[in-house]
């Protein structure tokens, strides 16, 4: 009797042992794909040779924040329009000279959009070396310097901005929801004034949570076959 109880007992731990090796080796492979995503991820986000585009708020209201945003969503359809007329391959020089070539168009749509919701504060179309501060961008940190950018600025452009990577086009607008996202992150960027902290959207941080979810079911079954 005490043979087949110590039989037993060990059968237990085996099983428990296995359960808990074979447990860690699926968490380990788990994590090295999500690592793996998120490299080949940043790998494409924002190449050397770019132009932004960055577009200032008036202020914090609500109405010029609403503003910003519909002025952003005609900006970037445009854009995206005259940049995909391009031949292949597409090129810095080429981006930069379609963006000078219609600056005197872009400027005429921000002030009839402007017009046509009867706002009158003045506004600036620029496409130059802006200083941008530190970003946070896809879920990597890049560092505050000059870069090459179209920018926009609403009447005092004391308002949170937003920026995007206007060439290669990797911002565009998403028909269902009208905002507009980073095409190889699905994310935006919001920031404070011309060099305020970085506050960024993005689905990952959702998919974190839910491995982590994942992990802690995984525990809690475990330990209730041991229960």
């Amino acid at each position: 009797m005490r043979n087949s109880v110590i039989g037993s007992d060990t059968r237990r731990v085996l099983v428990k042992n296995t359960v808990i090796i074979f447990s860690i080796l699926f968490l380990l492979v788990m994590s090295w794909e999500a690592q793996r995503t998120d490299a080949s991820v940043v790998e494409g986000l924002i190449p050397q040779e770019s132009i932004r585009l960055r577009i200032l708020a008036n202020s914090d209201r609500t109405g010029d924040q609403i503003v910003k945003k519909e002025i952003r969503d005609v900006i970037v359809e445009q854009m995206n329009g005259w940049v995909q007329k391009l031949e292949d391959p597409q090129s810095l020089e080429q981006a930069r000279a379609v963006i000078k070539q219609h600056l005197p168009e872009l400027n005429n749509l921000v002030g009839k959009e402007l017009a046509d919701r009867g706002i009158h504060y003045n506004y600036q179309v620029e496409l130059g070396m802006v200083a941008f501060p530190t970003k946070l961008y896809g879920g990597t940190v890049y560092p505050a310097g000059e870069y090459e950018a179209l920018r926009i600025t609403l009447g005092e452009g004391k308002g949170q901005n937003w920026w995007c990577v206007l060439f290669p086009p990797l911002c565009f607008i998403d028909a269902g929801t009208g905002d507009a996202v980073a095409a190889a992150t699905a994310s935006t960027v919001e920031a404070k004034g011309e060099g305020g902290d970085v506050e960024e959207t993005s689905d990952a941080p959702e998919v974190r949570f839910f491995l982590w979810d994942m992990i802690l079911g995984l525990i809690e079954w475990i330990k209730g076959l041991f229960v």
